[in-house]
């Protein structure tokens, strides 16, 4: 049985695919580094490009090399401005695996793209997807994708929003499970470092999902988190993919509390799995289990977070045995961490010379 995964369009802006900036369809994802008037932006990453919210793939692309992530924020034509020679476009890999994730979706659901009006229009979709997520999985579905999960981590400091590709739960012992679906170019799995950042990944889905079936998300979480006007009444063509007797719940004011109190019917997040799934044979090639591990999770965002509220500058790669990302790395030509790497390591050379002769 298809369900419908409703995907927001403004209606002067182009359909984009779902992935985990869903949310913000008005572009400001993606701000420029100088503002309109010339003035520098001295703001922190977090409000610079993310508007005070963060994805949960930026913080797993954050893990894999964090000079990598500032130069995707900052974007190709930002960074042409500036004066940077970068080329445009996705890799190859890239578009196989957004091919094998929609294909993945269409499985389950037809995408009905909804042509919205307002920030808060866009909001009541993720909403609306939300709330059809937990309702076929209540009534026997086995498997819902595209799922979106949200919510403060540590302390309330940050807003973190993302997508779930995959929730499963089992008809007869109702036990819930994650599953994040990684496509590989190749058969060899990735490196340790790498299935590192996903299962960072998972965990954080993990605990998302947790505290909105534990009732840990309020109302006030969502407004101050997505910067919404809770009683601006919502478009006739949002209000219209509700069911006729849901209708009058015409703003987010009335429309959250009710989601955010149907998902605490479901069962909390039992299993996580991270599906290492191969392009070149078209098939999975391992299931790997993760256990969650809260005080890693939380340890973990503590190191990550202080670049984004700007506390630190963006890092690169540390360790020689991750060199082997910066030969695939669109920005390497580019890179001031692996020009500034590559100038300590002639510095010292030149040292060991002068004493060796």
């Amino acid at each position: 049985q298809l369900t419908c995964l409703l995907q927001c369009a403004l209606q002067t802006a182009k359909e984009v695919a779902m992935d985990d900036s869903w949310d913000d369809p008005e572009g400001d994802d993606l701000i420029a580094k100088l503002e309109c008037d010339g003035v520098p932006d001295s703001r922190p990453p977090l409000y610079k490009y993310r508007n005070g919210r963060v994805y949960v793939s930026d913080l797993s692309s954050q893990m894999y090399c964090e000079q990598k992530l500032l130069y995707t924020l900052i974007g190709v034509p930002r960074l042409k401005e500036m004066g940077y020679d970068v080329e445009e476009g996705e890799s190859p890999q890239v578009t196989r695996g957004s091919d094998i994730h929609m294909a993945r979706q269409l499985e389950v659901q037809d995408v009905v793209t909804v042509h919205t009006e307002t920030r808060e229009d866009n909001i009541a979709v993720l909403f609306m997807n939300l709330l059809q997520s937990v309702r076929s999985l209540l009534c026997g579905e086995p498997i819902a994708r595209e799922v979106p999960v949200f919510g403060r981590v540590l302390y309330g400091d940050i807003f973190v929003n993302g997508v779930v590709d995959e929730v499963r739960c089992d008809r007869d012992t109702l036990q819930v499970d994650i599953v994040e679906l990684k496509t590989i170019r190749s058969t060899r799995l990735p490196s340790a470092q790498v299935r590192r950042s996903h299962r960072l990944q998972v965990m954080l889905y993990h605990h998302l999902l947790s505290n909105l079936v534990q009732g840990n998300v309020d109302v006030n979480d969502i407004e101050k988190g997505f910067r919404v006007n809770m009683d601006v009444k919502l478009s006739s063509v949002v209000l219209e993919l509700l069911p006729l007797e849901e209708r009058h719940m015409n703003s987010l004011s009335h429309l959250v509390p009710f989601v955010l109190s149907a998902v605490q019917g479901l069962p909390l997040p039992s299993q996580l799995l991270v599906e290492y799934f191969s392009q070149e044979t078209n098939n999975t090639l391992r299931f790997e289990g993760v256990e969650y591990n809260q005080k890693w999770l939380m340890g973990t965002l503590q190191e990550l977070f202080p670049f984004w509220t700007g506390e630190r500058p963006a890092e690169g790669v540390h360790d020689i045995e991750d060199a082997w990302k910066c030969k695939c790395c669109p920005f390497q030509s580019i890179c001031e961490w692996r020009q500034a790497k590559e100038a300590e390591c002639i510095k010292r050379n030149s040292r060991c010379f002068v004493q060796t002769k």
